[in-house]
């Protein structure tokens, strides 16, 4: 298993590079998962209070945005991205063994929506296919199902209404156990899979304080990028009970 944690310290930003594979035909998310892969681990090093710069080869994909994906600061050829980010990245990310060289290298395996679906660009659940690909570990082949999904969907509105409704209770200390386990799995191998289970069973725990669930959940979102603060102040609460 990947151990990243070593590459996650150092001085100076953490440079990373996606490598796009082109697609596969309209169900192919391989390309996306590359970028979303790159994205959680730029999520991480920040958290880390690391700057982080990235690039990009190969083709733009349409879904990225709706998946939540920073954009690149550079695009090019792997020459013109080493000189745009001032050297070469310390970590390649790519849909096939990279050949190029050079620090760490992350294989992210293919990933395909059934029935060709596309990527959640054009009918608004590119959070709900991010969430969907997070749960799964990104080294092994995925193929996310129409009700995959919708659960995904389903489970992102049932949190948000959650976070909403928490939000209107005083505030509590975020559960520090909770977060460094999650961010220990994140590290060492990207384990976001690990991360929403946590949440999961934080939500459905009536023991912890509703304002402790907030700032725990809010503070994770900065690396699962999947926006659980987005409706606060515009639901009426009563999330609390998730």
């Amino acid at each position: 298993m990947l151990r990243i944690f070593d590459h996650l310290v150092g001085r100076g930003p953490l440079r990373i590079c996606a490598h796009v594979p082109s697609a596969d035909g309209p169900g192919d998310l391989t390309g996306l998962r590359v970028l979303l892969t790159a994205d959680v681990l730029a999520r991480v090093v920040e958290l880390r209070g690391r700057a982080v710069l990235t690039g990009r080869t190969g083709p733009e994909v349409p879904g990225a945005a709706a998946a939540g994906i920073h954009p690149a600061d550079a695009e090019g050829s792997p020459e013109e991205i080493a000189e745009a980010l001032g050297g070469p990245p310390a970590v390649q990310l790519s849909g096939r063994p990279y050949e190029g060289g050079g620090g760490l290298s992350l294989r992210v395996a293919e990933a395909v929506r059934e029935g060709g679906d596309g990527d959640g660009s054009e009918d608004g659940d590119g959070l709900a296919v991010r969430l969907a690909l997070l749960g799964q570990p990104y080294h092994r082949p995925v193929t996310l199902t129409a009700g995959a999904v919708q659960d995904a969907g389903r489970r992102l509105a049932r949190w948000r209404r959650a976070v909403a409704g928490w939000a209107e209770e005083p505030s509590k200390p975020l559960l520090d156990a909770l977060v460094r386990t999650a961010r220990e799995g994140l590290e060492d191998s990207l384990d976001t899979a690990a991360a929403l289970r946590a949440l999961e069973d934080l939500a459905a725990d009536g023991g912890v304080p509703v304002g402790t669930k907030f700032e725990t959940f809010a503070r994770l979102d900065r690396v699962l990028g999947l926006e659980l603060t987005r409706e606060i102040g515009t639901a009426p609460a009563g999330g609390a009970g998730a």
